[in-house]
């Protein structure tokens, strides 16, 4: 489940909390949670049971021991059960361009879900490098000194797909631009900053609000179906104008979805 941190502000908001292991069970829907990465093994596929959507309260109940069957055009093969709700298949490597099919049997009745996973896009940077000033706790605005212009990442997008870009630290120990955040629970921790899908060609990285710290950062430019993206609109809605969350599960809810991505470099330097 290494990768499931990327969709931890959105997977989880409509069908877990505080999830409990079971192997049998006569009530409730069976909920995938299921993201395959091109170029990466099968290894972030979680089943959990759902009684209600609609009720913050419920409980959400692991699904172990189940026969999962993965295809795809030429292999089949099941799943893995690593514990937790948690399949996969260490040994099998996604590819782009495919369609992977999931399926199980659960209280008399199939639960299938497939997705095709997007051919990588290969993306360009404006730069591979930015100078930012150090900011000491209880400095005036006037000596942050000057901001670099922002960072520019674009690809091709002819068919209107949609893409969204991760900047993420990836130094051992980061040292953040504002001295006033490398304290306390956030001191050591690596940022990342994550852009909402949408069908665009660029994203704009701003310096000054998507860059908190110095050191290597990863840019990554994810390719994602729409029900990525309809899961992501869907994390945004409120008590108010709350909607049964998006799934393309047969017999079942949640997403079973694939991506595709390439990853850039930035240095972001000491003035």
């Amino acid at each position: 489940m290494k990768r499931i941190y990327l969709l931890f502000f959105i997977a989880t908001i409509f069908w877990a909390c505080e999830p409990e292991s079971v192997t049998t069970t006569t009530t409730g829907t069976p909920v995938i949670q299921g993201y395959l990465y091109a170029g990466q093994p099968v290894d972030s596929i979680l089943v959990t049971l759902s009684n209600s959507y609609t009720n913050a309260d419920t409980v959400t109940q692991t699904l172990n021991d189940l026969l999962i069957t993965l295809s795809d055009d030429q292999i089949s093969q099941v799943l893995q059960f690593d514990g937790n709700g948690v399949y996969s298949a260490p040994g099998w490597k996604v590819e782009s361009g495919k369609t992977y099919a999931l399926s199980f049997e659960w209280e008399g009745r199939t639960i299938s879900a497939q997705t095709y996973i997007p051919e990588k896009q290969e993306a360009a940077i404006s730069t591979d490098e930015i100078y930012l000033t150090k900011i000491s706790a209880g400095s005036f605005p006037g000596n942050f000194g000057d901001l670099p212009d922002p960072v520019e990442v674009t690809w091709s997008n002819p068919n209107g797909d949609y893409f969204y870009v991760v900047v993420k630290n990836i130094e051992d120990n980061p040292e953040y631009v504002n001295e006033i955040f490398g304290t306390g629970e956030l001191m050591n921790r690596r940022f990342t900053f994550i852009s909402k899908p949408e069908t665009t060609d660029y994203y704009s990285i701003d310096p000054r609000r998507e860059i908190r710290q110095f050191g290597t950062h990863q840019v990554i430019v994810y390719r994602v179906n729409p029900e990525y993206a309809a899961l992501y609109e869907t994390s945004n809605a409120t008590s108010q104008s709350i909607t049964e969350p998006p799934s393309n599960v047969d017999n079942g809810l949640g997403v079973f979805t694939g991506v595709s991505s390439d990853t850039l470099i930035l240095e972001v330097r000491k003035n």
